[in-house]
């Protein structure tokens, strides 16, 4: 009876509705195949997931397998059963819906899904149905879940050559080793000034941050403004409008908020127009 042998462990799993005389003569009819040193458990389709069944316990389970066979074969249902399963373990399911079984067994991970075959009823069940009744077996893979294991394809690190290679031997009189000094240039002799290492403790750079309190910010306004003093002097005016104010000159214009002034005149800004008149 659906391949169930002497000492195996059986979980059938029924759906309503179902009659209660045939579910207890056919729970009957499983405990005579397994004998003394077998185990059957029945369980509710929809309580199944809530059992709490022990992982790998069944070799088969058996779904849907009275009238009037229709079990739905959901995907946390399967999951369920392929857990409890033992590898290798068998599942057979009678259904109506073949097409939707068989997929979604495939989905649920089962291996050696069959092709939908008409179920063998007995003349009382074929009395009680009005559609085809399809069965389908297929079995847990042998791994249980979770499992890894290496790929057979994959190829093993190729080794570094170990012919041809360089062999400098230092102590070799004919090897010229270049000084170390010798590569440095006169810059790099040169002792940087302190002060231009000196770096923001917020920001980590060379720039000052919003609510800068430590100087940096007014080191940094004055190195600018002596760059921009340097660029005044070498400055040459390529429109040659500089003069005329700053309605003739361009953006980059170093003498922007300056007075207009004579050609070649030197631009010298008092004291007193620094100074707020209010």
């Amino acid at each position: 009876m659906f391949g169930i042998k002497a000492n195996q462990h059986v979980l059938m799993v029924w759906s309503a509705p179902v009659n209660a005389e045939e579910l207890q003569a056919f729970v009957g009819e499983l405990k005579s195949a397994v004998g003394d040193g077998g185990k059957v458990s029945v369980e509710n389709a929809e309580m199944l997931t809530s059992s709490n069944h022990t992982a790998s316990s069944f070799d088969h389970v058996l779904a849907g397998v009275l009238p009037p066979f229709t079990f739905q074969c959901t995907v946390d249902c399967l999951g369920e059963v392929l857990r409890t399963l033992k590898p290798k373990g068998s599942l057979t399911v009678r259904t109506t819906d073949a097409a939707s079984t068989q997929s979604n067994l495939k989905l649920g991970g089962f291996t050696s899904v069959s092709e939908p075959r008409n179920a063998n009823l007995t003349d009382e069940q074929k009395r009680d149905v009005t559609a085809p009744v399809f069965e389908v077996t297929c079995s847990k893979p042998d791994f249980e879940v979770g499992s890894a294991m290496k790929l057979s394809f994959a190829k093993p690190a190729a080794k570094a050559p170990t012919t041809n290679t360089w062999n400098i031997d230092l102590n070799d009189d004919d090897v010229d080793l270049a000084d170390p000094d010798d590569l440095l240039t006169e810059e790099d002799l040169i002792r940087p000034d302190p002060t231009s290492l000196k770096v923001c403790g917020t920001t980590g750079q060379r720039k000052a941050c919003k609510n800068c309190v430590c100087g940096l910010k007014e080191e940094l306004d004055a190195e600018d403004m002596k760059s921009k003093e340097a660029s005044k002097k070498d400055f040459k005016s390529s429109c040659g409008s500089c003069y005329l104010g700053d309605a003739f000159r361009c953006a980059s214009c170093p003498y922007l908020g300056m007075p207009a002034f004579k050609p070649g005149e030197k631009v010298k800004l008092e004291e007193k127009t620094l100074q707020d008149s209010t």
